[in-house]
Formats: C-alpha cells, sequence, structure tokens
C-alpha cells in the first residue's frame, strides 16, 4: 500500500506545484477540475446519478473484486469472484462475465438479479419469437430455435435491448427482421423504398423481389449492416442487387431508416410501419453526398451512433479520435455528366469532420446519449455536435475514461493506483418550479409511471408502446411473477408481460396470449403440452394415459 499512497499523493503535488504555471485561459476557466483519488480500477461501467461498478479495489483494507459505489460508497458485490469482462446491458444493467459464469447487475440497486442472465434472456426470446412466426404463412413452420439465429444490435449499450433475426424457414429461405426483448418484431426483406436512377430519372421501388410493372426495375436485397439505433429506428446500411428487364445493373448501397414500431402484415407477418433509404453516392453533383461516399466506404472503422436523427460516426485509432456526422437529406441535386434537370434525391451527406488528439484506445468513450468524449493531457472533451469542447480537467497521467453522462463519468490511469469521479453535489440553482411527471419515472424504489395529466398509476396495468407492464398498488413497476385476480402473469426484468413459453429456474411454463399462466392441457406449433395446477410444464412423464417426451410434447 505504500506504493499506491505515494502514487495518489505525487499526483496531488504535482497538480498543486504547476497550477500557478498555467494561464487563466477562457478553456481551462470553462472546466470544472475532478478531484484525484486514491484507488485501483481494472475495468468500470458508470451509471446514471453517479452510480458505477468497478474491477479493482480502493483501500488495502480492501480485497480485488467487483464492487458497486451508488455515488457514495463502495459495496462488494459478492458471490463474483473476478470480473473477465464488465460490460453495459439493457437498460439499466452490468454484464460480468466471471469465467463460464454470467451475472447481471442491476445498476440502481447493486444487486445481482437472480436466476438471469443475457443468454437465458436470448434463448427464451428465441423460442417465443419461433412460436410467433411460425403462425404466419409468410415464414411457414421454422423447425426448430437452431434455425433461428439472434443478434445483439447494439452491444454494451445502454438501452432496449434490440435483436436483428435470421430465419431458416422450411422451404430453405432466410428472412431477416428484428425483434426487442418484449418478443415485439418487425420483418425488413419486403419493404425497400429506395430511390433507382434510370435514364436521369429516380424511380421508386416499394418492395424488394418485385419487377416494376412500368419501369420493368427490380431490387432485391444483397446484403445488409445494422449500425445503430435510437429510441424510434434502427439505421442499416444495406446493399441491394438491380436489373433494368433483368440486365443487371451496378450494386446500389442505402443507408435505411427503420421504424421500430409495427405497421402493415405481409403474409401475416409484421412489416416496419415506416422505412426510409438515403443512398450512398458520389453519383450527383454535391460535394457532401461524395464525401460521404467516401467516408462510409468501410463502415468496419466506426462506431455508429444516432443524435436527433444525425448520424455520427466515431473513429479511434488510439492517437485521436475522429467524428463526423452525417445528416438524411431530400435534396435538389443533378446527376453527374447527365442533363442539367434537378431532381428530388434521398441522400447521406456529410456535415461534420472533427478530430482530438487522445491519451490511447481506452481514452474515448461513448455516452448514453451517443455523445463522443475523449480525454488528452489531463482534459476531457465531450464532442458537441460541431467540436470538441473543454469539460473537466484532472490528473494528466489519466489514459482511460468510462462516461454515462455529463453528470456521471469516471477516469483513470491504467494499472496505477488513481482515478476521478464527477461528484454528484452540483452548483446549478434549484428551479422552484413545480415538476410535473409524465411517463416513466425513475425512482430510489424502482420505475413509476405517470399519465399525460401527471397522475401516478397504481395497481393497474399499463400499456405503452403495445407492450403491457403491471404497476403495484405502492407505484412502483413489477417484475417476475404477479397474481392479478385468478391469473398469474410473468413481467421480464425490463417489466414488460412476456406471452408463450418462459423458463423461470427449472421450469417451463406457456403463457396465454393474454399473459394469463395456463394449466392443463396446451397446444403450441402442433405439439400439445401438460402444464400442472402451478404452471410447470411436465415432461419423460405419463399423464392419463399420454407420453410426455423430454421437450414436454406428447408422443403420438
Amino acid at each position: 500500500m505504500i506504493k499506491r499512497m505515494t502514487k495518489a499523493t505525487s499526483m496531488l503535488v504535482a497538480a498543486a506545484a504547476v497550477v500557478s504555471l498555467i494561464p487563466a485561459t477562457g478553456a481551462s476557466a470553462a472546466t470544472k477540475t475532478l478531484e484525484t483519488k486514491e484507488g485501483t480500477i481494472e475495468q468500470a461501467v458508470a451509471f446514471d446519478g453517479g452510480n458505477y461498478i468497478f474491477d479493482g479495489y480502493k483501500s488495502s483494507d480492501d480485497e480485488t473484486g467487483v464492487y458497486f459505489n451508488n455515488g457514495d460508497k463502495d459495496k462488494l458485490v459478492e458471490d463474483i469472484d473476478n470480473a473477465d469482462s464488465v460490460e453495459a446491458y439493457g437498460t439499466k444493467y452490468a454484464k460480468v462475465v466471471d469465467g463460464n459464469d454470467e451475472y447481471l447487475v442491476d445498476l440502481s440497486t447493486g444487486k445481482i438479479v437472480e436466476d438471469e442472465t443475457s443468454e437465458d434472456i436470448k434463448d427464451t426470446l428465441t423460442s417465443k419469437l419461433r412460436s410467433t412466426l411460425n403462425k404466419t404463412d409468410r415464414y411457414g413452420q421454422i423447425a426448430s430455435t437452431s434455425d433461428l439465429d439472434l443478434t445483439e444490435i447494439t452491444e454494451k449499450q445502454f438501452g432496449q435491448t434490440w435483436y436483428e433475426y435470421a430465419a431458416t424457414t422450411s422451404g430453405g429461405a432466410v428472412l431477416n427482421g428484428y425483434v426487442n426483448d418484449a418478443g415485439k418484431y418487425i420483418d425488413t426483406d419486403y419493404v425497400a423504398n429506395v430511390s433507382v436512377l434510370k435514364d436521369n430519372k429516380l424511380v421508386k421501388i416499394d418492395n424488394f423481389g418485385e419487377v416494376d410493372s412500368t419501369s420493368k426495375i427490380k431490387v432485391d436485397l444483397a446484403s445488409a449492416k445494422t449500425i445503430a439505433e435510437d429510441a424510434d429506428y434502427i439505421y442499416r446500411v444495406a446493399t441491394v442487387n438491380i436489373t433494368f428487364d433483368g440486365v443487371a445493373q451496378p450494386q446500389k448501397t442505402y443507408l435505411q431508416k427503420i421504424s421500430k414500431a409495427q405497421g402493415e402484415t405481409e403474409d401475416e407477418a409484421y412489416l416496419p410501419k415506416s422505412v426510409a433509404s438515403y443512398e450512398i453516392t458520389a453519383a450527383f453533383d454535391s460535394e457532401d453526398a461524395d464525401d460521404a461516399a467516401t467516408s462510409l466506404a468501410d463502415l468496419s472503422q466506426y462506431d455508429f451512433r444516432v443524435i436527433n436523427g444525425v448520424v455520427y460516426a466515431t473513429n479511434n485509432d488510439g492517437s485521436k479520435v475522429t467524428v463526423k456526422t452525417f445528416k438524411l437529406k431530400k435534396d435538389k441535386v443533378t446527376v453527374d455528366g447527365g442533363t442539367t434537370a434537378k431532381l428530388d434525391a434521398y441522400l447521406v451527406e456529410q456535415d461534420v469532420n472533427e478530430d482530438q488528439d487522445v491519451m490511447g484506445t481506452n481514452a474515448v468513450s461513448i455516452d448514453v446519449d451517443g455523445n463522443t468524449w475523449a480525454l488528452n493531457k489531463g482534459t476531457i472533451y465531450k464532442f458537441d455536435g460541431s467540436d470538441f469542447v473543454a469539460v473537466y480537467s484532472v490528473d494528466r497521467a489519466f489514459d482511460t475514461l468510462e462516461v454515462y453522462n455529463a453528470d456521471s463519468l469516471l477516469a483513470w490511469e491504467d494499472g496505477e493506483d488513481a482515478y476521478a469521479t464527477v461528484a454528484k453535489a452540483t452548483t446549478t440553482p434549484v428551479d422552484q418550479t413545480p415538476v410535473v411527471n409524465k411517463g416513466w419515472v425513475n425512482t430510489a424504489s424502482g420505475w413509476t409511471f405517470y399519465t399525460s395529466a401527471g397522475a401516478q398509476v397504481k395497481g393497474q396495468w399499463v400499456n405503452d408502446g403495445g407492450v403491457w407492464y403491471y404497476i403495484k398498488a405502492d407505484g412502483v413497476m413489477a417484475t417476475g411473477w404477479v397474481k392479478d385476480g385468478a391469473n398469474w402473469y410473468f413481467l421480464n426484468a425490463s417489466g414488460a408481460m412476456k406471452t408463450g413459453w418462459v423458463k423461470d429456474g427449472a421450469n417451463w411454463y406457456f403463457l396465454n396470449a393474454s399473459g394469463a399462466m395456463a394449466t392443463g392441457w396446451v397446444q403450441d406449433g402442433g405439439n400439445w403440452y401438460f402444464l400442472n395446477a402451478s404452471g410447470a410444464m411436465l415432461s419423460n412423464t405419463t399423464v392419463n394415459g399420454y407420453k410426455l417426451g423430454a421437450s414436454g410434447a406428447w408422443v403420438k
């Protein structure tokens, strides 16, 4: 501990020694200095309200381990021996991996979620989605969950968890779409809504795989890469094959803005409520579009976010971080080498291109709202949409940054015994205007819900965005099993009511379309299952002369 104490003390002494040598410039005057504290942090995830979880230790009395800090003091998260990785998950969790074990830690309380992991959630969702898709003519029968592949689209980020899925039907076709952790899905292989240039005219093509009767243009989806999401949309870059009268044309690339809301159906499968497509191209007389086409030729170099409809692309090479912004615009442009007539084209156009030196790869962090932060030589910068602005000052040796938002972040020096956080205290004057809460409000007790008039909901169901939640009598959102009237319902960790199959502990349960837990005989996907009086599915047994196999299905 002598070495660690000396290191932290030397930082404070050095800071005091040089402060008189630094001129009081406008930049330094605008930043707030964060206090250097003693402690070794190996990895961390910051959360709302100054809360954070970290792997390491703070004092000689501490053992190395995973700790939760509520903005005031550390508490050892028991049952976790070591942390191979700690990362953000869902709306309020840290996913901690310890060898073959995974834990979800609620960052609003510091408690481990019992008997549930991200893989459990994914497996349950896969089974539920398969059952749902099997009820549509578009998908027919998906033989097993192995024919349904789910990939989380924004890993290591806070927010509602959405997955990209690829479903192999009984006919061998592979169909793609998105599904959230509540089981709401959208099929994205049908609606195209792209504009194709032909004979100096832009022709709108509504759907993939269909020949336009007038222009004889056909567009097929060749590949797609999901790059980002915001509250209402998912963004992907789609490469398409195009034919004119059956003759192949050069491929085109579009950035598609896909609504998370369900819209119309195609063969009983839900399509997105809207799809807007913006071409990534240098075919028009637009320097901004040309710049975008050049910058987005290699998507793998960027970490994408979307803020207020603008796409932010962050590139971090370890010595500097570059942020480029792209606007999705309807613009009047002419065709390069074509006529002088202006066309209404939907284009991706580059706007801002700014960079900032950093202390290393780990000196860059993107916050919960999509803002890019950078740490360099004792200054923490935030990209504000047009430039990097100095916000905080820390020890010049710090080289690692973890940001939730401007009021909750950590900075530290890798392998050393010093760190800094943003204190909870603020100098902002208290607004005396009464606050009228609307919608979801997170409190110390949990999530609460208010009507548009500001009245708190208690002891009843709430439908928000097509998803049902149950608010308990004390006004706090329920999770897990809830009894309402004569029926039992199951709500996942985000509070969303589940339907279909749910695994809780070692048992499987089936929840009807209304969410009510079923008992007795249940038919699903052409198979019959038997659920006992507590709702648990039976398997490897005989009920009233009917044999149930290992999967629980009746063996005919």
